[in-house]
């Protein structure tokens, strides 16, 4: 005969006492990463009165191409055809065009763009880098330019640097939430957190997302991909009950990312060679094991990379009617400038010890330091390889990052190193959970034992 079992007082107090330091659990959670996503706010609170720098003042000037194409809808103006319509990527100005269109503000003409190359006079180059230049200067209003030439002045309204600081700031609050989401894709919160103030007090990031520039852009698109990347691998659309919908709204939104992060600035591309790779990861692995999920990954992460080139390459007028030619023109450019700042400007790395000396400086404060994130790098791979598990998207991001930017770095500023950042800081935190986790495992062995 059974005999019913009753729920003993004992039982519902204990259950009930969890329930509660359950939620309390997660309302600490959710007003902490309040706290940590407000650190942006305070940061730029306190920096609110500087002086517009230079590069703002360039990056501001950018958005005249955002009012050519959207606002004016003008493809085809002659304007299109200088040196700045080709000198960066398209999506990262127009995401600060449209925050100044937002606040009723708009940048109509070349004169910001004239007043920034006037400044940086010694570094136009000779022959046609010269001419390039020039004709930015020409294309500026005569009143405008004669003030800048003749007495070195150029006069603006300051909510133009404000607004645009201020989409900084948005998308800075923006990119600490998506490390927090993304570490928490493999930690606990409390490491999520960790990672997440880590980030948003690296001076590196906070210089990003305290003045008017794409640097926080692309970073925070960077990161939203890699999330994306790691819900492919995840298969996540087999978990909802409308599959198909669920994996093309993740490889769209996902080439969205991409197009948006390399968009914004081309050292971003490391998040599209992430991609490529992990793509090769899936089919070898469908090859070898016929795995189903395999072959869903691989086909999500194809169509995902396929996006985003279609969106980058459309995106931009200056890729019109020959998208191979605008695109090599683009890179071209760039590495020309580069070129000619490291002839003009002082302090240009030459040599891969000095790259590699100043991405660890900026990125662990001290070459001594970076050891630790190194260390943190091997941890990983030593502990997937030893659990037999696929190679770490993390992991893999860090190891292209740090050698695309010490292949690439021209000069020791810390907004060029922010593709490594992140992933070290995730790392660093990844590697405190593991050691607390053998501490504690230890302490507790050894009180077995005694």
């Amino acid at each position: 005969m059974f005999l019913d079992k009753k729920p003993q007082p004992d039982q519902g107090t204990s259950s009930a006492a969890a329930t509660r330091r359950a939620r309390v659990q997660q309302w600490l959670v959710a007003g902490t990463l309040i706290v940590v996503c407000c650190i942006p706010f305070f940061r730029s609170y306190e920096r609110r009165d500087r002086p517009v720098t230079l590069e703002e003042i360039y990056w501001i000037g950018q958005t005249y191409y955002y009012h050519l194409a959207f606002e004016q809808m003008d493809w085809s103006h002659p304007d299109w055809q200088l040196l700045p319509a080709r000198e960066n990527p398209q999506l990262g100005r127009c995401v600060i065009g449209l925050g100044l269109q937002l606040n009723g503000l708009s940048i109509t003409n070349v004169d910001w763009l004239g007043y920034y190359y006037h400044v940086i006079f010694k570094g136009w180059g000779q022959g046609r880098e010269r001419e390039l230049r020039q004709a930015v200067l020409d294309r500026m209003q005569p009143a405008v330019r004669d003030l800048v030439v003749n007495q070195d002045r150029f006069e603006y309204p300051v909510a133009y640097a404000t607004t645009a600081r201020a989409v900084m700031l948005v998308f800075g609050v923006f990119s600490v939430l998506i490390v927090f989401v993304l570490t928490s894709l493999y930690k606990n919160s409390a490491i999520a957190l960790l990672a997440a103030l880590m980030f948003s007090l690296h001076p590196a990031v906070v210089s990003a997302y305290t003045h008017a520039g794409v640097d926080i852009l692309a970073i925070a698109f960077s990161l939203l991909t890699v999330v994306h990347f790691v819900l492919i691998e995840r298969c996540i659309w087999r978990r909802c009950s409308r599959p198909g919908l669920c994996r093309a709204l993740v490889c769209a939104s996902g080439g969205l990312s991409v197009a948006f992060a390399v968009g914004s600035k081309l050292n971003a591309v490391v998040v599209g060679f992430l991609g490529a790779i992990l793509f090769l990861f899936f089919a070898a692995s469908f090859l070898r094991h016929s795995r189903g999920e395999s072959k869903d990954s691989c086909k999500a992460m194809l169509l995902l990379l396929f996006i985003s080139l279609l969106v980058f390459v459309g995106s931009n007028p200056v890729n019109y009617p020959n998208p191979v030619t605008g695109l090599w023109a683009g890179y071209a450019d760039q590495q020309r400038i580069l070129e000619i700042q490291k002839g003009v400007l002082p302090g240009a790395l030459k040599t891969w010890n000095e790259r590699l000396s100043a991405t660890a400086t900026i990125t662990a404060f001290h070459p001594v330091v970076f050891v630790l994130v190194v260390g943190a790098f091997l941890l990983e791979v030593i502990g997937i390889w030893m659990a037999g598990r696929p190679p770490s998207i993390i992991a893999l991001w860090w190891l292209l990052a740090m050698v695309a930017v010490t292949t690439w770095l021209p000069f020791a500023r810390p907004l060029y190193v922010l593709p490594v950042i992140a992933p070290s800081v995730i790392l660093i935190c990844s590697a405190v959970e593991r050691l607390v986790q053998t501490g504690s495992s230890i302490i507790v062995t050894r009180g077995k034992i005694s």
